[in-house]
Order: C-alpha cells, then structure tokens, then sequence
C-alpha cells in the first residue's frame, strides 16, 4: 500500500484486495468443481448442485475482481486518443469519463443493491439441485460492485486534484519495463 494514501484510501486498498483474494478463492473453488464433477462422472457418483455453484462462484469472481482490475488498468480504455490531446483536455476527458463511469456504477450498485435485499426480504431460494436462499449469491455480486463504485470514486478524486489516476501510473509502470500486451 501507497503510504501517503489517507486512512480511509488505505482501507479502501485493503479490501479491494480482499475482494481479489476471494475472488481467486472462487476461481479455485469453480477448478476443483469441475474436476470433482469430471472424476463423478468417471467413477458414476452424482454431485448434486456442483453447476449452481459452479455459476454462483462465476459470478461471484467476476464481480469481486472489478474494481481491483479497474485499478490496475485493466479495464479497456481508449488510451490511444487521450495520449494525443492535451493535458488540460485529458483532464477534462478523464474526468467525464469517471463520472459517467460513477453515474452507470451507481445505477448497477442500487439495482442489484435492491435486487439482492428483495431477495432476502421475501426469502427466495435457488430453483436447482440445491436449495439456497438466493442472496447469498448474489451478496458477492453487490458487494463487488461497490467496492468498484468505492474504486471509482477514489480514481474521480484524484482526478479532480489533478494527480494521475492510479490506472494511468500503472501502464506508465508497464511500459516503462517494456510490457507492450495491454496498450490500446
């Protein structure tokens, strides 16, 4: 962690790196499933419910990771066109394009927000192999997309105090040790 960050930009990297550990929790919980389910077949046992997981910890992992990827760049950016305008532009462009990032993470946060708490208000389960009351699941998904919206709005920020986004600096980072895969 970056120690002139603030006490509450320190936590926020703390638990988008919690997220990104859970999420190559789940990465590893979805492998061994699908050997688990390969090797049933294999030895004719039935592993009841190993796809409802299977797609609970897809999701799950693909939420929880996002603002962890946001923050080291790599999420698609049109980098090409910010580097020919100028600074002042950049800014300018760096910063409408972060609120209109924040403005669709808001709408995603407060819809599955809400989606997720009616889910647990009128009590639904899973319609699969094994029964679950439905947010569970879908709590990782809530949970990943606020702490994006968390990320963004620590990216805006700095920003608006005229300091390089921390997914600027790590492509800088990239380049300059001759990492060329990600530039677009």
């Amino acid at each position: 962690m970056d120690n002139r960050r603030s006490r509450p930009g320190q936590l926020l990297d703390l638990l988008i790196d919690g997220a990104a550990i859970l999420a190559a929790l789940c990465i590893l919980a979805v492998g061994i499933l699908m050997i688990l389910m390969s090797l049933s077949r294999e030895f004719g046992f039935n592993l009841r419910g190993a796809d409802d997981l299977i797609a609970w910890f897809c999701a799950a992992s693909a939420f929880l990771i996002l603002a962890q990827t946001f923050q080291h760049g790599g999420i698609v950016r049109v980098e090409i066109m910010l580097s020919k305008l100028s600074v002042h532009l950049r800014w300018v462009m760096e910063c409408i394009s972060l609120f209109f990032l924040l403005t669709f993470c808001l709408f995603a946060l407060s819809a599955l927000g809400w989606f997720t708490y009616q889910s647990w208000e009128f009590n639904d389960v899973s319609q699969g192999q094994i029964i679950v009351p439905l947010w569970i699941p879908q709590i990782f998904v809530a949970i990943g997309v606020l702490l994006f919206t968390l990320a963004v709005v620590d990216e805006l920020c700095r920003v608006l105090r005229h300091e390089k986004p921390r997914y600027q600096v790590m492509q800088e980072e990239r380049l300059a040790a001759g990492d060329f895969g990600e530039t677009l």
